[in-house]
């Protein structure tokens, strides 16, 4: 076990400091004095498994660091591999960062339809500073008139072992008599084991899984109104909804980046991506960047992603599942089409549509809990 780097940012009096090792597959615990660290990464969710995240109090960094690695815990716990370390815990700039992660996307080409009222679709076509192609695909959702709805397996109120593609989710749905007009993913849901959500889910005001998760979610109101926020900011909430999806990172508070993940590799590589916003106005606008396919789309950072929904005009957004998730439909006739092209279409082997936990349908009417 090799410690490839380590680099750290001050965030609210602590240390964010990310450390990347050439082996995956390890927790970590870092000791400095008589004070000890665990990792705070989330190993439900394996977006990169040699990165270990810590966050240190300010004062404690000019001193030397132990840190000890183990197999993970869903092996037999082995520890494996002290190392002291004397790395600079000296913090880098924001701003740098920001500039760092920002891939410089600019809009080429823009073409809209309306599939339902209310409910505008648009494809976009971006170029990055180098000239490369990033395609972007939005909804932008009248709440007036049009609505979000939580897709599940068999459209029921299931938590663990269940998933399914987003087009099963549809027309699940739709024959339950749910008005779905277009689609896309939702969650982060724990893929590897039984498909649990990792935040808050609400369908027809029921709580489907964590209800005092702390992660940011998209939900609908029982009157109507949407809502981007958290049980921190809005303790009493839940009893409120009547739909909700989580994300994990709020990328837009107030049309300003927010939490962008800083120093992680999750947040700096360009992969595809989906994210949900909310205009003042109330407007709901949901968006999906391709990637992972070069000579078509290179995806896109958080921070692009956060630049994309406040050229939107989003004033909340939160980043919501992506990868091989990311997926598109709209309403074709009597069909739905899928609008974008998902990564794992160009998997190596197996060529698939990613089976999931739960997605957001766009509806053409705001649906009352029966």
């Amino acid at each position: 076990m090799k410690i490839k780097s380590a680099r750290c940012l001050e965030i609210n009096g602590k240390i964010k400091t990310v450390i990347q090792t050439d082996k995956r597959g390890y927790e970590a615990k870092l000791t400095i004095g008589e004070t000890v660290i665990a990792d705070s990464f989330n190993d439900e969710e394996p977006y990169d498994l040699k990165s270990h995240i810590f966050y240190i109090p300010a004062h404690l960094t000019k001193e030397k660091a132990d840190i000890v690695f183990s197999v993970k815990k869903r092996k037999k716990s082995k520890r494996i591999k002290r190392i002291n370390t004397e790395f600079d815990f000296k913090s880098e700039k924001e701003e740098e960062i920001l500039k760092e992660y920002n891939s410089g996307l600019e809009r080429k080409t823009a073409v809209s339809e309306v599939i339902a009222p209310g409910v505008i679709y648009t494809h976009k076509l971006y170029e990055d500073r180098e000239g490369e192609p990033v395609n972007v695909f939005m909804f932008e959702v009248d709440t007036k008139s049009a609505s979000l709805y939580v897709g599940t397996p068999g459209n029921g109120y299931e938590s663990v072992n269940v998933k399914a593609k987003v087009p099963e989710m549809i027309d699940a749905a739709v024959a339950d008599g749910v008005p779905v007009v277009a689609a896309v993913n939702a969650d982060f849901f724990d893929m590897f084991g039984d498909c649990h959500p990792s935040g808050l889910c609400v369908k027809n005001s029921k709580v489907i899984a964590n209800e005092f998760s702390k992660r940011p979610f998209i939900g609908i109101k029982k009157d109507g109104a949407p809502v981007i926020t958290d049980i921190n900011e809005s303790p009493d909430i839940v009893k409120e909804l009547s739909q909700a999806a989580s994300g994990l990172e709020m990328i837009v508070k107030d049309g300003m980046i927010y939490d962008y993940g800083p120093l992680e590799p999750f947040s700096y590589v360009r992969h595809p991506r989906t994210a949900a916003g909310l205009r003042p106005d109330g407007t709901i606008i949901l968006l999906v960047v391709d990637g992972r396919i070069p000579e078509y789309s290179n995806g896109a950072t958080l921070v692009d992603l956060a630049e994309l929904m406040i050229n939107a005009g989003a004033d909340r957004a939160i980043n919501l599942d992506g990868g091989g998730s990311s997926i598109v439909y709209t309403k074709n006739g009597d069909e739905f089409k899928l609008r974008n092209v998902p990564a794992d279409l160009f998997r190596p082997r197996a060529k698939l549509i990613r089976k999931e936990f739960n997605a957001l349908l766009v509806t053409s009417a705001f649906q009352s809990t029966p």
